[in-house]
């Protein structure tokens, strides 16, 4: 189904998109996500000048103008030149990156040895390399970035952008990239302890295939560690308008259990209300 009309039946809900008419915006994503979708196969190729193709090499137009501008994006504010990102770029995503961690260890009573935004040490540290850990919509500075791990993998369709423009950190250099959509992952199953999602499942094509991706990823007893902006109305670099039920659902509908979530003050989208973390388990 053609993105327009995917819109514009969207925008017949923006003012239902709440909680209790989560039902029915459900049944229209499973409805449209039976449509033939390329651009959930589309990875990005070249630096800005670049463009997506499919797995048959062909140029998805779609894909191409959405990526460019999660690329751009990405650029501007790796080079200094957005006006409302907060400091320098590698200094701040450090601190960011170390404090989403440190929230994770604290819901796993393993943050005991260090401070939000401080490097990750002891028992955390510990738990960190003895796993192998994937991230789902990394961006060029993962969270996976702020430990060392067993493995790491960061899984995004605009790695190879983020190499092509130098935007990927020193910070980063343990961490393999893997140029791939989360609705299509090429690792095998099972192969991950922890699968990581920060302010992703808002951006993606079909939000319950990468849920469906990150149960198939997980070992039996793997964690899932989100991170959701709660929004009321999407917009052109947010094709789902997330929050806490819709995503709950989403990853419940994927065979995830919740362990803990929240709504918590705080986000990165603009007209976001919060933010919804969460940590769920796929079933032993």
């Amino acid at each position: 189904m053609p993105n327009a009309t995917r819109e514009a039946l969207r925008r017949l809900l923006a003012r239902a998109v709440r909680p209790a008419a989560w039902p029915i915006e459900q049944r229209l994503d499973r409805l449209l996500d039976n449509a033939p979708r390329r651009s959930a196969t589309a990875v990005w190729r070249g630096g800005l000048d670049g463009h997506a193709i499919t797995p048959d090499r062909e140029t998805d137009h779609e894909a191409t103008h959405r990526l460019r501008q999660e690329l751009t994006y990405w650029a501007t504010v790796a080079r200094g030149a957005d006006p409302d990102f907060p400091g320098d770029f590698r200094e701040t995503f450090a601190r960011w990156q170390r404090t989403r961690l440190y929230e994770l260890a604290d819901r796993l009573a393993l943050a005991g040895d260090f401070a939000p935004g401080e490097p990750i040490t002891g028992r955390m540290a510990e738990w960190c390399a003895q796993r192998t850990a994937v991230e789902i919509g990394s961006g060029p500075y993962p969270a996976l970035a702020a430990a060392r791990w067993r493995r790491a993998v960061a899984v995004d369709p605009l790695a190879d952008g983020y190499f092509a423009e130098g935007l990927v950190p020193p910070e980063a250099e343990r961490v393999a990239f893997l140029a791939a959509p989360g609705e299509n992952v090429p690792l095998p199953d099972a192969v991950a302890d922890l699968v990581i999602a920060e302010n992703c499942l808002d951006h993606v094509v079909s939000p319950p295939r990468v849920a469906a991706e990150m149960a198939r990823l997980l070992v039996p007893g793997g964690l899932a560690w989100i991170l959701v902006d709660v929004l009321d109305r999407p917009d052109e670099l947010h094709p789902h308008a997330m929050h806490d039920v819709k995503a709950r659902a989403v990853l419940e509908g994927a065979g995830l259990e919740l362990v803990w979530g929240e709504v918590w003050d705080g986000h990165s989208h603009p007209r976001a209300r919060g933010q919804w973390r969460a940590l769920l388990r796929k079933p032993e």
